[in-house]
């Protein structure tokens, strides 16, 4: 296995606070409760993320302290990337062509629906719920690729697992 990467899409945000923008709506309760527990669980899986990079959209990047937290990342050392917010599967694996290749292990945080169409892309064996959903709030998926970060493509990953809070709690 040459890289690892881990799809995390953030945490359940709070529709019912008034943020000033979709882009500065904060985690709901289950949210914060649930980005602990899942960090946790991650902390214990083989291979875990040793870099973070995230949109910086509020509830993303409140999910990404957490699991910077759980995992050791410092702060500052966190990669946020406007593009992440509202990215199209194409700037999505831009992201990841351009990971540095000393970084095997990399946890990346972003939002639906870019991650669920990055996933079905790579993985064409993800199996989404009955409801359609793939990446649910705080789900992360956990890719193997074989190849360099520049090459990701369906023919170098591997879906190892497909983790959820309902799944894991």
């Amino acid at each position: 296995m040459s890289h690892l990467l881990y799809l995390l899409r953030h945490a359940k945000s709070d529709w019912k606070k008034e943020a000033t923008s979709d882009f500065e709506r904060p985690l709901s309760k289950r949210g914060v409760a649930d980005a602990p527990r899942m960090a946790a669980w991650l902390v214990k899986q083989a291979n875990k993320p040793t870099a973070i990079v995230s949109s910086p959209a509020l509830r993303a990047y409140q999910t990404a302290l957490v699991f910077s937290r759980a995992l050791d990342v410092q702060v500052k050392d966190i990669y946020f990337d406007n593009r992440i917010y509202a990215a199209s599967l194409e700037t999505l694996k831009e992201i990841i062509r351009a990971l540095p290749e000393q970084e095997k292990s990399v946890l990346l945080v972003g939002h639906n629906p870019g991650l669920d169409l990055l996933l079905q892309v790579l993985c064409k064996q993800a199996r989404p719920r009955t409801d359609g959903k793939l990446m649910t709030t705080c789900a992360i998926a956990k890719i193997a690729l074989e190849s360099q970060w520049r090459d990701i493509s369906d023919k170098h990953c591997e879906l190892y697992s497909l983790s959820r809070p309902k799944d894991v709690l």
